[in-house]
């Protein structure tokens, strides 16, 4: 009998939320949905101010977005050629030097350090004599 009462307690507690619950629906849904789920119709971020009508971005949020990523992606051409540009300063400077063939070997006489001109020059490296 106690588990018979209990589980009619149970039921009966189920059945008031669900019922305290369609009493709180969000508009346009059939629950509660929570705030920290829905996107808000206004968003400050790095770029500026976002807005969104109904979880959509408007034109001029989207154009933004473009924008930035346009210039993210210009940030990140501009560091993953910088190894690019040190090669071809490297073969612009060794040839200068006379070293022009492929076969040919450019040797310094002294280790490198601060003051040399090289964009990612090892200053590190120790003798091996």
């Amino acid at each position: 009998m106690t588990k018979l009462l209990i589980s009619s307690i149970i039921a009966l507690s189920l059945m008031a939320s669900v019922g305290n619950a369609k009493e709180e629906v969000t508009p346009g849904f059939n629950v509660k949905i929570p705030e920290q789920i829905m996107t808000p119709d206004k968003v400050d971020s790095r770029i500026g101010e976002l807005h969104f009508f109904d979880g959509v971005p408007t034109e001029d949020t989207v154009k933004k977005v473009y924008d930035n990523l346009d210039y993210l992606r210009g940030i990140d051409v501009f560091l993953n050629f910088i190894p690019a540009c040190n090669i071809e300063g490297m073969r612009v400077g060794t040839k200068s030097l006379g070293v022009s063939e492929y076969n040919e070997v450019l040797l310094m006489d002294k280790l490198m350090d601060s003051t040399s001109l090289f964009l990612t020059g090892n200053t590190d490296t120790s003798r091996g004599i």
